[in-house]
């Protein structure tokens, strides 16, 4: 089994009409991986995970279970040292997806076991964000208390990537698409991130071509692709239909990052 350590991350639409606009976070200064990057909401597998009591309190579980929802494919022409992941560390994915999701932007994606319960408040939300921030709760301990169902239904897989082996910090990161439930604001947790931000993919890549937005390599790509989506029923339905071939980008000695050119865009 690799050692590299598995991660999340959630490209967050917001629930309006016209352009996409996604979530965004700017990583701390201090942060050992991307500093001053603004980067999707996530991070990697933690122990907490990984508990069959939290598995049993999301949904989705057949696609997890079967592998539907873990779809992606290889290629050839990028050769990878990581394995697929089994039931168990999938179902361990889709809850540190959610969990960093919460954490990082303040969405829940999650709903009441009751469906005459009322969904918890903006205050409660908050107050269960921080204790999460704080260790003083777990998600698994949140959702127990709310008395909640995470949402593994609402996350499509939309991309794995690898970091490659030249870098001094690896990540094997599934990339997860979903939109924001409509009476949830999204914040940056002012710790990890700063500067929560609404933006388009147009707008961020057109900002960072300017030197006014730090985007790393993976970012900028997943935005690449969104650019021919006019709504978010589009972007959803290319998160749940195209294919997934796992991209661990070579180093090029004068451009960084790259790619095989026949896999851009075909990811």
């Amino acid at each position: 089994m690799s050692k590299i350590p598995r991660a999340a991350t959630v490209m967050l639409l917001r629930d309006i009409e016209g352009e996409p606009q996604l979530f965004l976070v700017r990583r701390t200064a201090k942060s050992a991986f991307a500093p001053d990057a603004y980067v999707f909401p996530g991070g990697t597998v933690d122990l907490a995970d990984t508990l069959p009591a939290l598995h049993a309190r999301i949904d989705g579980s057949a696609a997890r279970e079967t592998g539907a929802l873990f779809r992606e494919t290889r290629s050839e022409l990028l050769p990878t040292d990581v394995e697929h992941p089994g039931p168990l560390e999938r179902a361990s994915i889709v809850a540190a997806a959610l969990r960093e999701l919460f954490e990082e932007s303040g969405i829940l994606m999650a709903y009441p076991r009751d469906d005459a319960a009322t969904p918890p408040s903006a205050k409660q939300r908050e107050e269960w964000r921080a204790a999460l921030r704080s260790g003083s709760a777990s998600f698994l301990d949140i959702l127990e208390k709310g008395d909640l169902i995470a949402s593994g239904n609402a996350l499509a897989l939309f991309s794995h990537w690898v970091t490659p082996p030249a870098e001094p910090r690896r990540y094997d990161t599934y990339f997860f698409m979903a939109i924001a439930p409509p009476k949830q604001d999204a914040s940056a947790d002012r710790s990890e991130t700063h500067d929560g931000r609404w933006i388009s993919a147009r707008e961020a890549l057109e900002e960072h071509r300017r030197g006014k937005l730090t985007l790393v390599y993976p970012t900028i790509k997943h935005l690449e692709r969104l650019l021919d989506c006019e709504d978010n029923s589009i972007a959803m339905r290319l998160a749940l239909t195209k294919p997934i071939v796992t991209i661990q980008p070579t180093m090029h000695p004068d451009r960084g990052f790259v790619m095989p050119s026949p896999l851009e865009n075909v990811w």
